[in-house]
Protein backbone atom coordinates (compact mmCIF):
# COMPACT_ATOMS: atom_id res chain seq x y z
CA UNK A 1 0.00 0.00 0.00
CA UNK A 2 1.19 3.37 -0.98
CA UNK A 3 2.17 5.82 1.72
CA UNK A 4 -0.36 8.31 1.75
CA UNK A 5 0.87 10.85 4.57
CA UNK A 6 4.00 11.60 2.62
CA UNK A 7 3.02 15.05 1.67
CA UNK A 8 2.55 16.19 5.11
CA UNK A 9 4.90 18.73 6.70
CA UNK A 10 6.80 17.14 10.07
CA UNK A 11 8.75 19.65 12.37
CA UNK A 12 10.55 17.44 14.44
CA UNK A 13 10.82 18.92 17.78
CA UNK A 14 8.90 21.55 17.71
CA UNK A 15 5.86 19.75 16.23
CA UNK A 16 6.32 17.32 19.52
CA UNK A 17 5.46 19.67 21.55
CA UNK A 18 2.07 20.79 20.71
CA UNK A 19 -1.16 19.12 21.30
CA UNK A 20 -4.77 19.76 19.93
CA UNK A 21 -6.19 22.95 22.16
CA UNK A 22 -8.81 20.75 25.35
CA UNK A 23 -6.77 17.55 24.01
CA UNK A 24 -5.94 14.66 26.82
CA UNK A 25 -3.59 12.10 26.48
CA UNK A 26 -0.66 11.42 24.08
CA UNK A 27 -0.71 12.43 20.33
CA UNK A 28 1.56 11.79 17.09
CA UNK A 29 1.57 14.99 14.92
CA UNK A 30 1.10 14.09 11.69
CA UNK A 31 1.28 17.48 9.85
CA UNK A 32 1.72 20.74 11.25
CA UNK A 33 1.23 23.34 9.11
CA UNK A 34 2.55 27.03 10.31
CA UNK A 35 1.44 29.89 7.62
CA UNK A 36 3.71 32.99 7.66
CA UNK A 37 6.68 34.70 5.74
CA UNK A 38 8.52 35.84 8.28
CA UNK A 39 7.64 33.83 12.14
CA UNK A 40 10.54 31.70 13.03
CA UNK A 41 8.17 28.67 13.36
CA UNK A 42 6.64 28.59 9.71
CA UNK A 43 6.60 25.40 8.16
CA UNK A 44 4.91 26.73 4.52
CA UNK A 45 6.06 30.23 3.83
CA UNK A 46 5.69 30.44 0.19
CA UNK A 47 3.31 29.24 -2.87
CA UNK A 48 6.16 26.38 -3.60
CA UNK A 49 5.95 25.21 0.33
CA UNK A 50 1.60 25.59 -0.11
CA UNK A 51 1.61 23.24 -3.27
CA UNK A 52 3.41 20.61 -1.79
CA UNK A 53 0.93 19.50 0.25
CA UNK A 54 -2.48 21.56 -1.20
CA UNK A 55 -4.66 21.98 -4.05
CA UNK A 56 -6.72 25.24 -4.82
CA UNK A 57 -9.50 23.23 -6.29
CA UNK A 58 -12.42 20.74 -5.65
CA UNK A 59 -11.43 17.01 -5.92
CA UNK A 60 -14.10 16.63 -8.33
CA UNK A 61 -13.34 16.30 -12.26
CA UNK A 62 -9.92 15.33 -11.19
CA UNK A 63 -9.31 18.33 -8.92
CA UNK A 64 -10.44 21.03 -11.17
CA UNK A 65 -13.39 21.85 -10.29
CA UNK A 66 -13.36 25.68 -9.21
CA UNK A 67 -16.57 26.22 -7.73
CA UNK A 68 -20.26 25.09 -6.44
CA UNK A 69 -23.27 26.62 -7.93
CA UNK A 70 -24.82 27.61 -4.28
CA UNK A 71 -21.83 30.42 -4.42
CA UNK A 72 -20.76 33.02 -6.77
CA UNK A 73 -16.73 33.25 -6.46
CA UNK A 74 -14.91 30.80 -8.37
CA UNK A 75 -11.58 29.55 -6.82
CA UNK A 76 -8.65 30.81 -8.71
CA UNK A 77 -4.70 30.45 -8.24
CA UNK A 78 -2.06 33.08 -9.27
CA UNK A 79 1.40 32.74 -9.00
CA UNK A 80 3.41 34.01 -6.13
CA UNK A 81 3.55 38.02 -6.34
CA UNK A 82 1.10 38.28 -9.13
CA UNK A 83 -1.23 41.05 -7.83
CA UNK A 84 -4.16 39.09 -9.05
CA UNK A 85 -3.35 36.71 -6.47
CA UNK A 86 -5.78 34.74 -3.83
CA UNK A 87 -3.19 33.03 -1.88
CA UNK A 88 -1.00 35.71 0.15
CA UNK A 89 1.23 34.86 2.82
CA UNK A 90 1.49 37.87 5.84
CA UNK A 91 4.16 37.42 8.51
CA UNK A 92 2.10 35.03 10.39
CA UNK A 93 -0.49 33.66 8.79
CA UNK A 94 -2.11 32.72 5.16
CA UNK A 95 -4.58 34.80 3.88
CA UNK A 96 -7.55 33.63 1.66
CA UNK A 97 -8.39 36.32 -0.28
CA UNK A 98 -12.22 37.20 -2.14
CA UNK A 99 -11.74 39.88 -4.75
CA UNK A 100 -14.21 41.25 -7.77
CA UNK A 101 -11.47 40.55 -11.03
CA UNK A 102 -11.60 43.43 -14.12
CA UNK A 103 -15.04 42.36 -15.66
CA UNK A 104 -16.57 40.77 -12.42
CA UNK A 105 -19.27 42.10 -10.01
CA UNK A 106 -21.26 41.16 -6.89
CA UNK A 107 -23.29 38.19 -9.34
CA UNK A 108 -23.40 34.80 -9.48
CA UNK A 109 -19.71 34.15 -11.74
CA UNK A 110 -18.26 37.67 -11.02
CA UNK A 111 -15.88 36.79 -8.08
CA UNK A 112 -13.14 34.93 -7.16
CA UNK A 113 -11.90 33.68 -4.22
CA UNK A 114 -9.25 31.29 -2.48
CA UNK A 115 -9.56 27.72 -1.34
CA UNK A 116 -7.34 25.21 0.62
CA UNK A 117 -7.58 21.33 -0.25
CA UNK A 118 -5.11 19.38 1.80
CA UNK A 119 -3.68 16.30 0.27
CA UNK A 120 -3.41 14.11 3.56
CA UNK A 121 -5.96 11.49 4.05
CA UNK A 122 -8.29 12.19 6.78
CA UNK A 123 -9.96 9.14 8.91
CA UNK A 124 -11.64 8.03 12.22
CA UNK A 125 -8.72 8.68 15.04
CA UNK A 126 -8.20 11.82 13.94
CA UNK A 127 -8.13 14.88 15.30
CA UNK A 128 -7.93 17.92 12.90
CA UNK A 129 -7.56 21.77 14.20
CA UNK A 130 -7.38 25.41 12.65
CA UNK A 131 -6.88 28.74 13.78
CA UNK A 132 -8.18 31.27 11.76
CA UNK A 133 -9.73 34.45 11.74
CA UNK A 134 -13.01 34.79 9.43
CA UNK A 135 -13.85 36.83 6.84
CA UNK A 136 -16.81 39.95 7.27
CA UNK A 137 -19.61 41.02 4.91
CA UNK A 138 -22.59 40.16 3.54
CA UNK A 139 -22.76 36.96 1.20
CA UNK A 140 -19.25 35.90 2.97
CA UNK A 141 -19.60 31.93 3.90
CA UNK A 142 -16.06 30.54 5.10
CA UNK A 143 -16.34 26.91 5.55
CA UNK A 144 -14.05 24.28 7.30
CA UNK A 145 -14.77 20.60 6.29
CA UNK A 146 -13.68 17.04 5.69
CA UNK A 147 -14.87 15.73 2.16
CA UNK A 148 -14.60 11.85 0.80
CA UNK A 149 -11.89 11.32 -1.46
CA UNK A 150 -8.08 11.00 -1.86
CA UNK A 151 -6.07 12.59 -4.38
CA UNK A 152 -3.21 9.88 -4.33
CA UNK A 153 0.70 10.95 -4.69
CA UNK A 154 0.95 8.86 -7.99
CA UNK A 155 -1.71 11.56 -9.49
CA UNK A 156 -4.79 9.09 -9.52
CA UNK A 157 -8.14 9.65 -7.29
CA UNK A 158 -10.20 7.53 -5.19
CA UNK A 159 -13.80 7.29 -5.35
CA UNK A 160 -15.51 10.17 -4.14
CA UNK A 161 -19.09 9.19 -2.80
CA UNK A 162 -21.22 11.64 -1.13
CA UNK A 163 -22.55 11.73 1.11
CA UNK A 164 -20.56 11.66 4.18
CA UNK A 165 -19.18 14.79 5.00
CA UNK A 166 -18.77 16.56 8.18
CA UNK A 167 -19.05 20.50 8.25
CA UNK A 168 -16.88 21.46 10.91
CA UNK A 169 -17.95 25.25 10.35
CA UNK A 170 -19.77 26.97 8.47
CA UNK A 171 -20.72 31.09 8.74
CA UNK A 172 -23.79 31.76 6.55
CA UNK A 173 -23.25 35.84 6.08
CA UNK A 174 -26.36 37.31 5.33
CA UNK A 175 -28.78 40.19 5.57
CA UNK A 176 -29.12 40.94 8.78
CA UNK A 177 -25.72 38.75 9.74
CA UNK A 178 -22.82 41.26 7.90
CA UNK A 179 -20.33 39.67 10.99
CA UNK A 180 -19.51 35.79 11.20
CA UNK A 181 -21.44 35.57 14.79
CA UNK A 182 -23.67 32.31 14.02
CA UNK A 183 -21.94 28.99 13.77
CA UNK A 184 -23.49 25.78 12.28
CA UNK A 185 -21.92 22.62 12.11
CA UNK A 186 -23.90 20.32 9.94
CA UNK A 187 -23.57 16.08 8.90
CA UNK A 188 -24.39 15.79 5.66
CA UNK A 189 -27.03 12.43 4.79
CA UNK A 190 -28.67 13.79 1.66
CA UNK A 191 -31.77 13.27 3.50
CA UNK A 192 -31.37 9.65 4.75
CA UNK A 193 -30.39 10.03 8.37
CA UNK A 194 -30.79 6.31 8.87
CA UNK A 195 -28.67 5.25 6.58
CA UNK A 196 -25.66 7.69 8.14
CA UNK A 197 -26.72 6.88 12.38
CA UNK A 198 -27.00 10.62 12.17
CA UNK A 199 -27.89 11.02 15.93
CA UNK A 200 -26.87 14.07 17.98
CA UNK A 201 -25.56 13.22 20.92
CA UNK A 202 -24.55 16.43 22.85
CA UNK A 203 -24.85 19.84 21.22
CA UNK A 204 -24.74 23.15 22.31
CA UNK A 205 -25.95 24.17 18.84
CA UNK A 206 -29.83 25.50 18.63
CA UNK A 207 -31.83 24.71 15.42
CA UNK A 208 -28.44 23.99 14.01
CA UNK A 209 -27.24 27.20 14.55
CA UNK A 210 -24.59 28.56 17.73
CA UNK A 211 -24.18 32.08 18.79
CA UNK A 212 -21.01 31.99 21.04
CA UNK A 213 -21.41 35.90 21.47
CA UNK A 214 -18.22 36.08 19.63
CA UNK A 215 -17.03 37.94 16.43
CA UNK A 216 -14.97 35.65 14.05
CA UNK A 217 -13.50 38.56 11.89
CA UNK A 218 -11.87 40.10 15.52
CA UNK A 219 -9.84 38.14 16.28
CA UNK A 220 -8.23 34.18 16.09
CA UNK A 221 -9.96 31.34 16.96
CA UNK A 222 -9.08 27.41 17.31
CA UNK A 223 -11.85 25.24 15.29
CA UNK A 224 -11.25 20.95 16.01
CA UNK A 225 -12.91 17.90 15.62
CA UNK A 226 -12.00 15.16 17.50
CA UNK A 227 -12.86 12.70 14.94
CA UNK A 228 -14.01 9.65 17.27
CA UNK A 229 -15.18 6.24 15.84
CA UNK A 230 -18.36 6.92 14.32
CA UNK A 231 -18.63 10.17 16.90
CA UNK A 232 -17.42 13.19 15.41
CA UNK A 233 -16.72 15.93 18.53
CA UNK A 234 -16.47 19.64 17.43
CA UNK A 235 -14.48 21.68 19.78
CA UNK A 236 -14.70 25.66 19.94
CA UNK A 237 -11.55 26.99 21.24
CA UNK A 238 -10.54 24.15 22.81
CA UNK A 239 -14.40 23.52 24.48
CA UNK A 240 -16.56 20.59 23.04
CA UNK A 241 -19.59 22.27 21.72
CA UNK A 242 -21.02 19.19 19.89
CA UNK A 243 -20.94 15.13 20.09
CA UNK A 244 -22.99 13.07 17.14
CA UNK A 245 -22.87 9.31 16.31
CA UNK A 246 -22.52 9.25 12.41
CA UNK A 247 -21.14 6.39 9.89
CA UNK A 248 -18.40 6.91 7.56
CA UNK A 249 -18.70 4.25 5.06
CA UNK A 250 -16.25 5.97 2.41
CA UNK A 251 -12.50 6.82 1.43
CA UNK A 252 -10.34 8.68 3.99
CA UNK A 253 -11.34 11.77 3.90
CA UNK A 254 -9.63 15.60 3.03
CA UNK A 255 -9.47 18.96 4.81
CA UNK A 256 -11.59 21.58 2.77
CA UNK A 257 -10.71 25.18 4.01
CA UNK A 258 -12.89 27.58 1.90
CA UNK A 259 -13.72 31.20 1.21
CA UNK A 260 -16.89 31.26 -0.46
CA UNK A 261 -18.42 35.14 -1.46
CA UNK A 262 -21.79 35.28 -2.75
CA UNK A 263 -24.63 33.46 -2.36
CA UNK A 264 -27.10 31.35 -4.25
CA UNK A 265 -29.32 29.68 -1.51
CA UNK A 266 -33.10 29.65 -0.44
CA UNK A 267 -34.16 32.64 1.54
CA UNK A 268 -30.64 34.56 1.54
CA UNK A 269 -30.61 38.57 0.39
CA UNK A 270 -27.73 39.94 -1.24
CA UNK A 271 -29.74 43.65 -1.75
CA UNK A 272 -26.77 45.10 0.57
CA UNK A 273 -23.15 43.08 -0.32
CA UNK A 274 -20.53 45.77 -0.42
CA UNK A 275 -17.40 44.76 -1.75
CA UNK A 276 -15.37 44.45 1.29
CA UNK A 277 -11.48 44.26 0.27
CA UNK A 278 -9.56 43.24 2.95
CA UNK A 279 -12.33 42.37 4.82
CA UNK A 280 -12.68 39.21 2.88
CA UNK A 281 -9.92 37.46 3.80
CA UNK A 282 -9.88 34.12 5.81
CA UNK A 283 -6.54 34.31 7.55
CA UNK A 284 -5.39 30.76 8.59
CA UNK A 285 -2.61 30.74 11.30
CA UNK A 286 -1.92 26.54 11.68
CA UNK A 287 -3.34 23.44 10.15
CA UNK A 288 -3.15 20.33 12.24
CA UNK A 289 -3.57 16.84 12.12
CA UNK A 290 -3.13 14.59 14.85
CA UNK A 291 -3.43 10.60 15.98
CA UNK A 292 -4.16 9.67 19.51
CA UNK A 293 -1.62 7.07 20.58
Amino acid sequence: MPDLTRRTVLTGLASAAVMPLGGTGRYDVLADYRFGNARADATVRDMAELRRNFRFRYIYDSGRLDGLDSYWSKHRDYPEGDPRSLHVFGADHLALKGRVPPGGGLRPGGLESAMLRALLPVTQGMVVEMRAKLPRGIGTWPAFWLNPGVEHPDGHFSATPWPPEIDIFEFFDWQGRPRPRVMTAHLQDAGRPLDFGNTVLMSRFAGGEYDPGIDFSDGYHVFGLDWQADMPVWLLDGQVVQRCHYLWRAPPAHILITNQIGMSLKGTDMSKMTIEGDGWDYCVDYLRVFRQV
